[in-house]
């Protein structure tokens, strides 16, 4: 390899190395943007489509807008309405659950537990007061530390406030500016690499799309689905269970492992051990089996996205580094990660080491001619 070579070499892991740097020291400032960059990203389709329909850019992100503000206040309404009544419903079966609790699970968490449940709502009240007076103080000196610099921190919360603000006026410039900024970006690239570049950035758009854009609307079904199925077994907080482990299937199956528990602790406290229980786990599994057999080959069709194991240590690692703005590019730099993994291995399959086989061996005349032991 010659000096030239390995000039470029080091100087592109420099780059590298002062942009991860950067990015870790602006990690909260880019909150914002990474967001913004984000639903841009997932709108900008849709602004294609009505740009293909003559209808200038600028006023196809209104309009958008527009139809986002009202589905949004629609669906928000009727969810806010639901989940209001559930509460109310909750609050008013209370007494009934723990009655419920003391009855069939009482015996057995005293026989097995040694825990005598209360009987009454008072009763637990009093017992989560005495409990909370003999809890140590020194054990909650980290949440207090934790309330105290978060009270503290008026410019943090001001910022953050800010982010949030300012993340649409963000949305709009990328999506008015998102294709110009793609071939800004490719001019920058020599044109010896531009073709490759090209198709590299073809490949990731394909599997952080077909995750991306495929997994939100698998969420929204799903949403649909395990709130309608825990509708019919009759359960408290149907609806904000339902959606909730809808929306928290963008981490694969994560939302599913949340949403059976609640539900099945609902179940328990409101009809004890009984067929409604099973009605729970059957929404669940119905739901999950028309995911795996009918929603996901719709959606996805033949795209291949990323794995829910790639996704999930994806996310842990960028939280762990970075925390939110980790959490936020982690799907993408997957993609990335994937694209060039399977670059380098289709690369090891064509080698020379990786076809090659070993020669028979030839017997020799010596061999041949040498008698039995």
């Amino acid at each position: 390899m010659d000096s030239k070579k390995l000039w470029r070499i080091g100087i592109g892991l420099l780059a590298l190395a002062l942009a991860a740097g950067l990015l870790y020291v602006l990690r909260n400032a880019l909150v914002p943007v990474s967001v913004a960059v984000f639903l841009a990203y997932l709108l900008d389709p849709v602004i294609d489509r009505l740009e293909a329909r003559k209808i200038p850019r600028s006023a196809a992100i209104f309009i958008l807008a527009g139809v986002l503000f009202v589905v949004a206040g629609v669906v928000g309404g009727f969810l806010a309405v639901q989940a209001q009544r559930e509460m109310v419903a909750l609050y008013h079966d209370l007494p009934k659950y723990l009655e419920t609790a003391q009855g069939s699970l009482g015996p057995k968490a005293k026989e097995y537990l040694g825990i005598e449940l209360p009987a009454t709502l008072q009763q637990a009240i009093a017992e989560a007061k005495a409990q909370l007076a003999n809890i140590d103080p020194a054990a909650l000196k980290p949440v207090s530390n934790l309330v105290g610099k978060i009270t503290r921190s008026t410019l943090a919360f001001v910022s953050w406030i800010l982010g949030l603000v300012i993340i649409p006026v963000f949305l709009f410039y990328f999506l008015r500016d998102w294709d110009r900024l793609k071939y800004d970006v490719l001019e920058y690239v020599p044109l010896s690499h531009r073709d490759y570049v090209s198709s590299k950035a073809r490949q990731i758009d394909e599997i952080l799309g077909a995750f991306i854009r495929g997994q939100l609307t698998i969420c929204v079904i799903l949403g649909v689905l395990y709130s309608a199925g825990l509708m019919l077994t009759g359960i408290d907080l149907a609806v904000v269970i339902g959606f909730s482990a809808g929306i928290l299937f963008i981490v694969p199956y994560l939302g599913t492992i949340l949403g059976i528990i609640a539900a099945s602790i609902m179940a328990l406290l409101k009809f004890g051990i009984s067929w409604q229980l099973i009605g729970v786990w059957a929404a669940f599994g119905v739901a999950q089996l028309l995911e795996g057999t009918l929603i996901t080959p719709r959606v996805m069709g033949d795209r291949v996205g990323l794995s829910p194991v790639i996704v999930i240590f994806a996310l842990l690692v960028g939280a762990d580094l970075l925390g939110i703005l980790g959490m936020l590019i982690a799907v993408p730099c997957a993609a990335v990660i994937k694209v060039f993994v399977r670059e380098g291995l289709d690369k090891y399959r064509a080698s020379s080491f990786f076809q090659e086989k070993d020669s028979p061996e030839k017997d020799s005349p010596e061999k041949d001619q040498a008698g039995p032991a």
